[in-house]
């Protein structure tokens, strides 16, 4: 059996403030993207779940240890639903790590989603709620992918879902990743520090956003409402995220920003076809690029 794992972007992201666990709390727009992850499962003799990795790019070394989001989330379900059997799961990694697409913790959640369907467990309401309670024990963003919706208003620590309906398409997307990792933990602490008002005036804009993409308005009327506070940390990193997001503005992105805590950048384009264009004028760049979409 496979299971897709989706990336995703932060349309809007405010650093809303700190709990005393060091997490950060955030009032988010999430939006699942047409990049994956796979994970291929078996059942097989014995009585634990194993693990091991295709990495299609090639970039960076990913451990198939215990500490995998994969195993993790597997051990947790193992526990929760006294599983009893065997399970071989192959994950072919495609997107990005350390590039603010969400991936470790995707994959987190179609472990969870996936072993369901592989042992055949109704997810009644009462066992959705188990798995919540698992995926935010594992990161903050795995509740949302977890999540049948596309689009989801996020607050606390990006665990209190709120579903968005979004129900015209978005433009297509071109989404590029630098190539190298930004480190989220500094990245979060490295924000200069902002008044109470201007968080407020923000959150007045997500609330506006998301007024706009119901009504299916183009792009030139809310690309410039996109917002995420991560990038205004005084990091070095940020300087070369700063570059990528100018070079494709130049190159007619629309509504261009950082996803997460970097370092992809995305942006919109009118058409597939000057999406197309675009691609291949930022070939030059030694990123990787994709011509993608929102989930519709």
């Amino acid at each position: 059996m496979k299971q897709q794992c989706p990336a995703k972007i932060n349309l809007f992201l405010e650093v809303t403030g700190r709990r005393k666990s060091g997490y950060h709390t955030l009032a988010t727009l999430f939006a699942k993207i047409n990049i994956y992850d796979v994970l291929d499962m078996e059942v097989v003799g014995g009585n634990k779940a194993t693990l091991e990795i295709v990495d299609e790019l090639g970039t960076m070394p990913l451990s198939a240890g215990p500490d995998n989001l994969v195993l993790r989330a597997a051990r947790a379900f193992y526990r929760e639903f006294r599983v009893g059997v065997g399970v071989k799961i192959v994950l072919y990694k495609r997107i990005p790590m350390g590039a603010g697409l969400g991936g470790g913790s995707s994959d987190a959640a179609g472990t969870l989603l996936g072993l369901a369907r592989l042992l055949q467990i109704n997810l009644t309401a009462a066992k959705k709620k188990k798995l919540h309670d698992i995926g935010v024990k594992l990161g903050a963003d795995v509740p949302f992918f977890l999540k049948d919706a596309n689009f989801c208003r996020a607050t606390g620590i990006g665990d209190r879902l709120k579903p968005v309906k979004i129900p015209k398409s978005l433009p297509f997307m071109v989404l590029v990743w630098p190539g190298f990792p930004s480190p989220t933990g500094p990245v979060f602490t490295a924000i200069p520090p902002r008044r109470r008002s201007d968080i407020l005036t923000r959150l007045s804009q997500l609330d506006k956003l998301i007024r706009r993409l119901k009504t299916g308005r183009p792009v030139e009327e809310w690309g410039g409402l996109l917002f995420n506070r991560l990038e205004q940390a005084e990091l070095p990193v940020m300087a070369e995220v700063a570059q990528a997001r100018r070079i494709l503005e130049s190159a007619g992105v629309k509504g261009v920003r950082m996803s997460g805590s970097g370092s992809s950048v995305f942006g919109f384009i009118s058409t597939h076809a000057e999406g197309v264009c675009v691609v291949r004028r930022l070939r030059a760049y030694p990123w990787k690029v994709y011509l993608t979409s929102c989930h519709g």
